[in-house]
């Protein structure tokens, strides 16, 4: 049975990023007119083979007791209970309870990638292979689609159909007003490829040498700077930077105190974001538009401190908009944190931040930290790591890693 597990885990680690998906559930999926997909219950298939492995594992490991991985974090999962207890209870007054199951069930999904990583299903070289295998296999799919400026026709593999003149697609303007689609893969949209991308980078960065390191730097960096994503780019020259300085200061608690302090930063900047973007004007339309998403989400939490509901931030919105909103302008804010604040409240970000802040500073890993990082800094700029099914895939796999090595 080992065998299978190990068969099945691998093809999930190829395929988890493949958008076949199944709509359960669009109650109020188009109350504004336009398709609201943060709204409605989808089942992935991938999710589906995870499910099975899981199964499969707990059935090979029920006597063994494999879960030393589990006692180790204990007071973090403390923190956990307490975090998806109160999304819960902010749920059940305020949002739809089945949108709360979708929820709960992808943050118990995210534990499953994680136990099995740590689990190590299969040896972490063998692993971090299949990883970037499946990011080379996206990086060329995202060629093709740029090249092609139009899908490939893999619905199958959960591609979606698009090209530059369909409207509410990731695109750039080009001369003489042609529309150049961003390669985007089997995700839902390219700012995801560039964060699985960038999450894969850091996470193989500590099990590949030599000429294939140099190899896999150039394919993935540039893989990251084809996406168009912005956020992506920033969050990868960050960690570089943070790597670097790693290599000057080896001291633990120096260490810490550096990750400590980016923290503290991003803390700080957000905070003076969410005050004072209402004042912020720019000429980008893509960055105005987050911004005004940013004065929404603030009047939300001014009104509704304890939190809307997991999933309710989209339904609530237009009760905050200074001016009546277009269908499309329907989305969730872009900055997790905020996002966070507003479905379950002020005390569920602090408990989340609470949780960060005890995960690096009592569970210290050394650059095994990276991948973690990459995605706490891209966090202010999108919304996927909460509310999408690769997204929070990705938080299993860099907290998994995480936890397969100690700094001596």
């Amino acid at each position: 049975m080992r065998k299978l597990i190990q068969i099945l885990w691998g093809v999930f680690l190829f395929t988890f990023p493949f958008s076949v998906r199944f709509l359960v559930y669009e109650q109020a999926s188009y109350r504004f007119g336009n398709f609201n997909p943060w709204v409605t219950g989808f089942v992935y298939l991938p999710e589906i083979l995870l499910g099975i492995i899981f199964v499969l594992w707990l059935i090979l490991n029920v006597r063994r007791a494999a879960w030393s991985v589990l006692r180790e974090y204990k007071i973090l999962f403390v923190f956990l209970f307490l975090f998806l207890l109160n999304a819960a209870v902010v749920t059940l007054l305020k949002g739809d309870a089945i949108l709360l199951g979708f929820f709960l069930l992808r943050i118990i999904e995210v534990a499953i990638v994680y136990l099995l990583v740590a689990d190590e299903v299969l040896p972490v070289q063998t692993t971090v292979t299949i990883l970037l295998s499946g990011a080379l296999f996206q990086i060329v799919l995202g060629y093709l689609q740029w090249r092609l400026n139009h899908s490939l026709g893999l619905s199958i593999l959960g591609e979606q159909a698009v090209s530059g003149d369909v409207l509410g697609v990731a695109k750039n303007d080009l001369a003489e007003g042609v529309k150049q689609i961003r390669p985007y893969g089997t995700f839902l949209h390219p700012n995801i490829l560039a964060a699985y991308l960038m999450a894969i980078l850091f996470i193989s960065l500590n099990y590949i040498k030599g000429s294939r390191l140099t190899f896999w730097l150039i394919v993935l960096t540039a893989g990251i700077w084809f996406t168009g994503s912005r956020a992506a780019a920033i969050a990868t020259i960050a960690c570089f930077g943070l790597l670097i300085l790693f290599s000057f200061v080896k001291d633990i608690k120096n260490r810490k105190s550096i990750i400590l302090g980016i923290l503290l930063f991003l803390v700080v900047a957000n905070a003076w974001i969410f005050t004072y973007s209402g004042a912020i004007r720019t000429g980008d339309p893509a960055w105005q538009e987050r911004l005004n998403q940013n004065v929404i989400s603030r009047s939300m939490v001014v009104a509704q401190p304890l939190g809307v509901g997991v999933s309710n931030f989209t339904l609530e919105m237009e009760n905050f908009a200074s001016e009546k909103l277009m269908p499309w302008e329907f989305q969730p804010v872009h900055d997790t944190y905020f996002l966070v604040m507003n479905e379950v409240g002020i005390q569920g970000l602090l408990i989340l931040l609470a949780a960060i802040v005890l995960f690096f500073w009592k569970y210290w890993k050394g650059e095994y930290v990276l991948p973690l990082m990459a995605l706490i800094l891209v966090a202010p700029f999108d919304h996927y790591l909460w509310d999408s099914f690769v997204g929070m895939m990705l938080i299993g796999l860099a907290a998994g890693f995480y936890s397969l090595k100690t700094e001596a």
